[in-house]
C-alpha cells in the first residue's frame, strides 16, 4: 500500500495538471518536495506516446482508479441536469461530447424536445455555449444544461472527471477533427477510448456516431474519404479503430450509429423517410436532424450492442457494385424509436 505522503504527492501532480491546463499557470513551486518516484508513478500513469495500446489503456485505468479514489475536482461548480418531469424520459441524463458542432446541437436540440423531452448536458471544448445565441423553445431550453468548463477528449482525466462529476446515464459521442481540436486519431480513435473507459466506470452506455463503409476498405465511400488528406487524414481507420475499442471496453454497453453523407436542409418525413442497415452493405445520405433522430431513438429504445448504418431511403445504394441491393436487415419504422425494435446485436 503507497504511503500517505505519496498519495498526496499524487493528487498535488494532478492538481498541478489541472491548474495549468484550466488557468495557465503552475502551483507546482517545490520540486523538491515530490519524490521522483512519485513522478515516474504519475508518469506511468498517465502514459507515453510510445507505449503500446494495451499498455496506454491500463494507464488509463489505473489514473482513473487514483482520481477517483483521492477525488479531484476542478473549481468549477458542481454540474446538475434538469430537474425531472413526469415523462417515462425525464430519468435519462444524456451527455453530448461535441456539444458545439452542428451535430451534437442538432442532437442536443432534439433529444430535450417536447418530443422525447430528455435531459441533456452539453460539453464542449472550448467550455461555451452554443445555444447563447440560438433561439429554442423555453421547454427545451430548460431541459438543457451547459457543462462549466472544457471537455476535451484527448484529456482521459477531464473526460473522466466531467462524465463522473454529471453522472449521465447516456454519453453521445459526436466530437470531431479539426485544426483546434486534434486530428482523426486524436479525436475517432484515443478519444472514443477514452470516453469509453470514462463510461465503463460511470456505467453509462455510449452512442457513438461514426461513419458508413467503415469496415469496407474497397469502397469508393471509405478509399475517398480516407484520403481526405490534412487533420483528417485516415479517418476512415480511425473510426473503425474507435469501433473496436468501444466493444472491446464496453462489452455490450453501445450503440454504434454509422450515418451516411450528411445532407443540407431539414427532413420532411422524419423517421418514415429513414431506412436503418446492418452488415455496411446499404448506405446513402441523410440530414443532420434524421441523425439527431436517430440518436434519441436509439437512447429511448434502450437498446445496446447493436451497430446500424442509417440513411434516406430514396438515397440508399450498394457501398460496392457487387453487394445485392437488399442484405435482408432493413430496418424501417413510423418513428425513430421503432426503428431499433428488430435491430440485431453485434
Amino acid at each position: 500500500m503507497k504511503s500517505l505522503a505519496t498519495h498526496c504527492s499524487i493528487l498535488y501532480l494532478l492538481l498541478n495538471s489541472l491548474a495549468g491546463a484550466a488557468f495557465g499557470f503552475s502551483i507546482k513551486n517545490h520540486a523538491n518536495l515530490i519524490p521522483a518516484s512519485t513522478e515516474s508513478l504519475v508518469s506511468t500513469q498517465i502514459g507515453s506516446a510510445s507505449a503500446t495500446t494495451e499498455t496506454r489503456r491500463q494507464s488509463l485505468v489505473k489514473l482513473i482508479s487514483t482520481v477517483s479514489t483521492v477525488g479531484i475536482y476542478t473549481a468549477f461548480p458542481s454540474p446538475t441536469f434538469a430537474l425531472e418531469d413526469a415523462t417515462n424520459n425525464s430519468n435519462k441524463r444524456v451527455a453530448i461530447i461535441g456539444g458545439s458542432g452542428r451535430t451534437g446541437m442538432s442532437v442536443a436540440e432534439t433529444i430535450a424536445s417536447d418530443a422525447y423531452k430528455m435531459n441533456g448536458m452539453i460539453m464542449t471544448r472550448s467550455g461555451k455555449d452554443p445555444f447563447q445565441i440560438v433561439k429554442l423553445p423555453p421547454s427545451t431550453k430548460e431541459r438543457l444544461s451547459l457543462y462549466p468548463g472544457s471537455v476535451d477528449v484527448r484529456d482521459a482525466n477531464g473526460v473522466f472527471q466531467a462524465l463522473k462529476e454529471s453522472s449521465p446515464n447516456y454519453v453521445v459521442y459526436a466530437a470531431s477533427a479539426s485544426k483546434q481540436g486534434g486530428n482523426s486519431f486524436d479525436v475517432d480513435d484515443v478519444g472514443v477510448e477514452n470516453v469509453a473507459l470514462a463510461c465503463k466506470e460511470i456505467g453509462a452506455r455510449l452512442i457513438l456516431i461514426s461513419a458508413l463503409a467503415v469496415d469496407r476498405p474497397q469502397s469508393k465511400s471509405f478509399q475517398i474519404t480516407n484520403t481526405i488528406g490534412g487533420y483528417m487524414d485516415k479517418i476512415m481507420d480511425a473510426k473503425l479503430n474507435g469501433e473496436t475499442k468501444c466493444k472491446q471496453i464496453l462489452g455490450k454497453n453501445y450503440v454504434i450509429i454509422r450515418p451516411g453523407v450528411l445532407l443540407s436542409g431539414k427532413s420532411k418525413g422524419g423517421a418514415s423517410d429513414i431506412e436503418l442497415n446492418q452488415g455496411d452493405l446499404i448506405g446513402g445520405g441523410l440530414g443532420r436532424d434524421e441523425l439527431a433522430g436517430i440518436v434519441a431513438g436509439a437512447i429511448e429504445s434502450n437498446v445496446s450492442g447493436v451497430t446500424v448504418e442509417a440513411y434516406r431511403i430514396k438515397t440508399r445504394t450498394k457501398l460496392q457494385p457487387e453487394f445485392p441491393m437488399t442484405s435482408g436487415n432493413e430496418l424501417t419504422a413510423s418513428t425513430y424509436t421503432g426503428l431499433f425494435a428488430n435491430a440485431n446485436s453485434d
